[in-house]
C-alpha cells in the first residue's frame, strides 16, 4: 500500500503557525513582566516611606504594561513617555519628597534596574527580530528578578 504525498503547507497554514509562535512569545513576555512586577510590589510593601512605596508600585504597573500590552507586532516599538519615566532611575532613588533612599540592598537595586531596563526594551523588539530578541530579554528578566529575590537585605 502506498500513501499519497503529504500536502504542501499553505501560506495560510504557515501564517497561522507564525501568529501562534508570536502569540506564545508575547504571552511569555507578559508573564515574565507580571512575575517581575510581583517582586517589585513586594519591595514596595516593605518600604516605610509612602513616597518610595508609590514609586515602586508605579514601576510594577509599568513593568507589567511594558512587557505585555506595549509589545505590539506591527507597532512603532516606542514606549510611552510615562511608562519610560516609571521605569527610570527613580526606582532606586525613590520618591523625591521621601527622606533617604528606598530600603533596598545593593543586589536588589541592581536587579531592579535590570528588570526595568529589560521591560523598557521589550516593545522595541517588534522592530527587529522578535523571535530572537524577545526570548533573550524575557529569560534575562526572569534571571534578574530571581537574583533580586535572593539578594541579601542586609547588604546595603
Amino acid at each position: 500500500m502506498t500513501f499519497p504525498p503529504a500536502p504542501e503547507p499553505t501560506a495560510e497554514h504557515e501564517d497561522q503557525e507564525h501568529r501562534h509562535a508570536v502569540n506564545k512569545l508575547l504571552a511569555e513576555a507578559g508573564e515574565a513582566g507580571r512575575r517581575a512586577a510581583g517582586w517589585v510590589r513586594e519591595l514596595a510593601a516593605r518600604q516605610s516611606e509612602a513616597g518610595h512605596r508609590a514609586v515602586l508600585e508605579r514601576a510594577a504597573d509599568a513593568l507589567e504594561q511594558a512587557a505585555g500590552r506595549e509589545v505590539v507586532p506591527g507597532g512603532d516599538g516606542q514606549l510611552d513617555e510615562e511608562l519610560a519615566y516609571d521605569l527610570g532611575a527613580g526606582v532606586v532613588t525613590g520618591g523625591v519628597l521621601a527622606g533617604g533612599l528606598p530600603e533596598l540592598s545593593v543586589g536588589e537595586r541592581i536587579a531592579l534596574v535590570a528588570v526595568c531596563a529589560l521591560a523598557a526594551a521589550m516593545p522595541r523588539t517588534v522592530l527587529g527580530d522578535l523571535g530572537r530578541e524577545l526570548p533573550v530579554l524575557v529569560s534575562t528578566m526572569e534571571a534578574a528578578a530571581e537574583a533580586g529575590r535572593t539578594a541579601h537585605c542586609g547588604d546595603r
